[in-house]
């Protein structure tokens, strides 16, 4: 592994590689992996240069706190409200690890967690995405992970469903949220997979969800191939079982996944892992 500062629009950034992916984590902000891409490649993360995407917190955060997506992959707790949108805007402490590195934000005060990305090459040639999220209030919390990548949109996301012959039970949930139109061009629910494509020229948003034992998904944007991959930890899930879900506007398209609800004692830590790859 190399390892060395960069830079990006939000600041310095401290840019990994295997020689075939690259990785750059913002330390100004975030933590935002803010840049993924080949070595040979393009940069397939979307980067909020102009400020398009922002939230006004001030109702639990205090007088003029600001949420920033800022862009690429973010740690974030489920279910979605207004509290979830953290106002993550301080310097990031990075530690260098032989085969990767981790990136601690500020403590999430007002939430009572302390949330921790660990990124590590594996000798498969993937990489490991790890997120912590440590219970520090006097209390035990439920906690849900969720896991955002936030990519540049006009590219393709396939998600191969469940063929699996369950007799008489159900083996596939589509889950949808209210913006969603099913006849929307951009979507296609096969027997066997869903495909988002995204469009700049989109007119409104598009979100769907599902639940799999076994997470693949597949993003293609211009030449890169990104694949993030998921097991499924047993426990209740959000959004009517949703362990994976896909969101695309205009601007962006997310690949999502999320852990099960899991009630974390004072001190402990809730853990979720994925595992990414580049073609």
């Amino acid at each position: 592994m190399e390892a060395k500062i960069g830079s990006c629009f939000l600041g310095r950034t401290l840019e990994l590689t295997n020689g075939n992916i690259v990785v750059g984590v913002t330390l100004d902000v975030g933590p935002r992996i803010i840049k993924l891409q080949k070595t040979d490649g393009e940069n397939i993360m979307f980067e909020d240069v102009g400020d398009n995407v922002s939230k006004d917190v001030s109702e639990v955060y205090g007088e003029g706190k600001k949420w920033h997506i800022y862009g690429g992959h973010r740690i974030w707790l489920s279910p979605e409200s207004l509290a979830t949108y953290y106002p993550d805007n301080a310097p990031v402490v990075s530690e260098l690890k032989p085969d990767g590195a981790m990136f601690t934000p500020p403590a999430w005060t007002e939430r009572g967690v302390q949330p921790v990305l660990e990124l590590t090459f594996t000798p498969d040639g993937a990489l490991e995405v790890k997120m912590r999220v440590k219970n520090i209030s006097s209390a035990p919390q439920t906690l849900i992970v969720w896991a955002l990548t936030v990519m540049k949109c006009g590219g393709t996301l396939t998600l191969p469903l469940s063929t699996e012959d369950t007799g008489y039970l159900a083996n596939r949930n589509i889950v949808l949220w209210h913006y969603t139109d099913i006849n929307d061009p951009r979507l296609t629910i096969a027997n066997d997979r869903i495909i988002l494509t995204g469009s700049t020229e989109a007119e409104k948003p598009l979100k769907i969800g599902t639940y799999l034992d076994n997470i693949r998904a597949y993003y293609r944007y211009g030449d890169t191939l990104f694949t993030k991959e998921c097991t499924a930890l047993p426990g209740a899930y959000p959004d009517f079982t949703s362990n994976f879900e896909t969101y695309t506007s205009d601007l962006i398209h997310e690949c999502e996944t999320l852990s099960p609800a899991v009630t974390v004692a004072p001190g402990e830590e809730i853990v979720h892992i994925e595992k990414w790859r580049l073609e």
